[in-house]
């Protein structure tokens, strides 16, 4: 029992070695999440790239052209078997 009392504490202070670097990792990552987040809801109003803007904004006529295009793809494959 005597050799193993400096094992003991070895893997003590070993544990609480690595408890602590854990918890001082996920703290912190979750100041750094947290001061993320409030950093960019400042940029939540910023307006979309001009991409999404122009599919956001098609008209009810469009969607009709992609239901047609849609239905003939659907015919072709059917005549194909």
């Amino acid at each position: 029992m005597e050799n193993l009392t400096p094992l003991i504490i070895e893997s003590i202070e070993l544990l609480l070695i690595g408890m602590g670097s854990v918890f001082t990792i996920l703290t912190l990552l979750i100041f750094l999440i947290t001061m993320s987040s409030k950093l960019l809801a400042g940029f939540e109003d910023a307006p979309a790239p001009a991409s999404r803007r122009s599919s956001a904004a098609k008209s009810p006529g469009d969607d009709q052209e992609l239901i047609a295009v849609i239905s003939a793809a659907i015919n072709s494959f059917k005549n194909r078997r």
